[in-house]
């Protein structure tokens, strides 16, 4: 039960939390929805707090217990990390260098249990192997920046990569992404393709955020387009031209009508 989500009815309201379920879980107070009633199930997450006793509560995780996810890092001690998991106690890494690490950097790393059965973030991850259709849309994270790209987390449990060459915005690592699997590899690895985005609705609000001028033309060098528009210079004609009753073109840049 431990790392993982779970439906539980009320067995008692106390004045410091409900007492959930047959093994009588402590929620405390503070994560009680409003008007609820002995009898009553609530979804909570469970894990082990800092005295190891089980306790439950309504805040959502990053990740449940065997996901693969991208966690930031918020404490750096002697013998490992502690990983921020989104809920009121962090998440130990145990790890024989801890101080190449950084606060604030973000790690991929497997949810797993030590043989106490408290919550460990492990780095040996075991990506499983995709082996769903191509085109289909998925989620995934970026972790890590590599000479090909970005490698991604996809649903928490594949790998995938984002090719820096069909990439024209920046990618925030650790932040989910809608992609669309492009290609199936035989090892189970995926290539990935960032969901299409509304380009249209990007440039004008672009050109808003500017005071209506953007100093870029068609004939601009694709590397300066891509950095002020993260699109490519292929797809900055073809929105202009989708734009023409709404943005002009002089010989120094585009602005508003």
């Amino acid at each position: 039960m431990i790392g993982t989500k779970v439906c539980l009815k009320i067995k008692k309201i106390l004045p410091f939390g409900c007492i959930l379920g047959e093994e009588e879980i402590l929620l405390p107070k503070k994560y009680i929805p409003n008007e609820v009633k002995i009898g009553d199930e609530i979804e909570v997450f469970i894990y082990t707090d800092s005295k190891d006793r089980i306790i439950a509560t309504t805040l959502n995780p990053h990740g449940l217990l065997g996901e693969i996810v991208c966690l930031e890092v918020v404490g750096i001690e002697d013998f490992g990390l502690f990983l921020d998991l989104g809920i009121a106690k962090d998440i130990f890494m145990p790890c024989q260098n801890p101080r190449k690490y950084k606060r604030g950097q973000r790690i991929a790393v497997e949810i797993t249990q030590d043989k106490q059965g408290r919550l460990l973030a492990s780095q040996n991850v075991k990506f499983q192997k995709y082996r769903g259709k191509p085109y289909i849309e998925l989620n995934a994270i970026p972790y890590r920046k590599s000479p090909l790209g970005f490698e991604c987390i996809v649903e928490k449990k594949y790998l995938g990569m984002l090719f820096t060459n069909e990439v024209f915005e920046l990618l925030e690592f650790g932040k989910n992404y809608r992609v669309q699997v492009k290609k199936t590899r035989s090892d189970g690895k995926i290539d990935l393709k960032l969901k299409v985005q509304n380009y249209e609705e990007r440039l004008i609000d672009l050109l808003v955020r500017n005071g209506g001028r953007i100093e870029l033309t068609k004939e601009s060098d694709p590397k300066e387009i891509t950095a002020q528009c993260q699109m490519s210079k292929k797809m900055f004609k073809r929105t202009l031209n989708a734009l023409a009753q709404r943005i002009g073109q002089d010989e120094s840049g585009i602005y508003l009508l």
